[in-house]
């Protein structure tokens, strides 16, 4: 099942672009964190994850999302998010995600607050 996300990085000097596709549910959790993982280990400190392709997220994925930026191993991580429809920005409030990562509406308003 874990080819519902596809997940690829795209890198703009000290920013690591994450462009998801598909459904983030508990299958896109090995995918998303390789990912992630890889770039931090190539000395990327600062990510972009950009959603406007993903078509559902349920609460695994949610959750996935919560231990990414919420991770002791990520403190000195900085993550953006766009391109959330409006159903899962409110989401990201409601549950207080954006306590931990800025929601932004485009990939350049995202790329600025870095």
């Amino acid at each position: 099942m874990a080819e519902n996300l596809k997940a690829t990085v795209r890198k703009l000097d000290t920013v690591a672009i994450v462009d998801l596709k598909g459904e983030v549910t508990s299958f896109s959790d090995e995918t998303i964190n390789s990912l992630i993982h890889a770039t931090v280990d190539e000395g990327i400190r600062k990510f972009v994850l950009n959603f406007t392709d993903v078509s559902y997220i349920n609460s695994s994925g949610i959750a996935i999302l919560i231990g990414i930026v919420t991770s002791p191993t990520h403190k000195d991580l900085a993550f953006r998010v766009y391109g959330l429809t409006p159903h899962f920005k409110k989401i990201f409030r409601m549950i207080g995600l954006t306590q931990y990562v800025n929601v932004l509406g485009t990939e350049e308003e995202a790329l600025a607050t870095l």
